[in-house]
């Protein structure tokens, strides 16, 4: 409960005060599109909590958790696997949930950019650069307050239902990393595989 109180907090401040100074120059160049309304985030945000991502990524979660048998606590076979799943697609969900707040409130635009540039190492640092930097709607680019801050916020309110062998605080900051990480794979994927990314920025090099 202090988790949806604080990011509260933030919504509210946000709307009363400027944006974050943007740090222009952190990304290349990339392709464009219209920019996204509250909307639009908010479509954004369910298709990232009930499509492939996060119905996928919670199985393949839930089998890596199942081979380690962790937490053990929850044990092996279908009951195992299903409180492993719950626990992958709750944690999605909230995250995606902090996520919407931030990036409304930041007005940051929650869509991986693809570079305009040519060389696969161009187009590779791209995609590192965004885990951390993200368009604004605006058409500037700033840190990724509503990406970083969400990934560890719901690294963090995971512990609620995690046993205590997985619910300690450096329990949470390790699943923010983990969240950082796929969304490094998930940039990389939209980087060189365009039929992954949102249709606005699907046309090809």
């Amino acid at each position: 409960m202090a988790v949806v109180f604080t990011y509260a907090a933030v919504f509210l401040h946000a709307q009363n005060n400027p944006a974050p100074k943007q740090q222009p120059g952190q990304l290349p160049d990339t392709m464009s599109a219209p920019p996204f309304t509250v909307a639009d985030k908010f479509s954004y945000r369910v298709v990232q909590s009930f499509g492939a991502r996060g119905l996928v990524g919670a199985a393949i979660g839930a089998a890596i958790g199942q081979a380690r048998n962790a937490p053990s606590e929850w044990g092996q076979g279908v009951g195992g696997f299903a409180e492993r799943y719950g626990s992958g697609f709750a944690g999605n969900f909230s995250r995606q949930t902090f996520a919407f707040v931030l990036e409304s409130s930041f007005r940051e635009d929650p869509r991986y950019f693809p570079s305009e540039e040519r060389t696969k190492k161009q187009r590779a640092v791209n995609a590192l650069k965004q885990i951390v930097f993200c368009r604004t709607d605006d058409g500037g680019d700033s840190f990724a307050y509503a990406r970083v801050f969400s990934a560890f916020g719901a690294g963090f309110f995971t512990n609620v239902w995690q046993p205590k062998s997985t619910s300690s605080a450096g329990d949470g900051v390790k699943r923010g990393f983990i969240t950082l990480g796929a969304d490094a794979a998930y940039n990389f994927m939209q980087e060189f595989l365009p039929f992954t990314r949102p249709i606005s920025l699907r046309h090809r090099h």
